[in-house]
């Protein structure tokens, strides 16, 4: 006959494994979206942007923003990223690129505050007049550049060996890993789709 024992401890295997199972099972499934959407009907047909195998985890070196605070890609762990990289200057395609996170952002509804914005800047010259620009895009992120480290940072964005990494639009997943990425000038509306995607089909973040 089962002790009383042996029965609790029986009982507490398995709710331990229920508990592996539900909460585990997510991040599981996430990850496995993320490196074969390529091959998978995500609700509408593949994905538009270029989808980064195997996702690159962030190097965690220390940013400065513009108000001069510390920053660091760890403390937006959690959270969607849609990241840009530009000149202070912010020309034409720097500018629809701000424009465009923020309308990509609005346009998920209920699931906006799961994104966050950031823009990384090339080069430090014009960053009153940059300051002057963001003014309109209101909680977007902006990272000063941020000596010889930064360089080597910005080289992981390449995805082709051809793509220049200035004023394409990226995304970084709630664990912090670059996974897909789009040119500049790319479609937003179509941007817009591959992000529902992600949220529709990603439990995490």
């Amino acid at each position: 006959m089962m002790s009383e024992i042996e029965t609790n401890t029986k009982k507490s295997g398995m709710t331990l494994w229920i508990m592996i199972v539900l909460f585990g099972l997510p991040y599981v499934a996430a990850m496995y979206v993320y490196m074969n959407s390529d091959e998978m009907d995500l609700g509408g047909g593949s994905n538009y942007g270029y989808l980064v195998t195997p996702a690159r985890p962030l190097q965690d070196m220390g940013f400065t923003t513009l108000q001069g605070e510390a920053f660091q890609f760890s403390s937006m762990k959690g959270k969607w990223i849609l990241l840009s990289v530009g000149h202070s200057a912010c020309a034409e395609a720097c500018r629809e690129n701000l424009y465009n996170m923020r309308q990509i952002r609005k346009a998920v509804g209920q699931d906006t505050k799961r994104i966050e914005r950031v823009f990384l800047l090339m080069d430090n010259d014009q960053l009153q007049e940059f300051g002057e620009q963001v003014k309109n895009y209101q909680g977007m992120t902006v990272l000063q550049k941020a000596g010889v480290q930064y360089e080597a940072f910005l080289s992981d964005f390449v995805y082709d060996n051809k793509n220049k990494v200035e004023d394409g639009l990226y995304v970084i997943d709630p664990l912090g890993n670059y996974m897909m990425a789009y040119p500049a000038g790319a479609d937003p509306n179509n941007i817009l789709k591959d992000v529902r995607r992600l949220l529709k089909v990603s439990q995490i973040g």
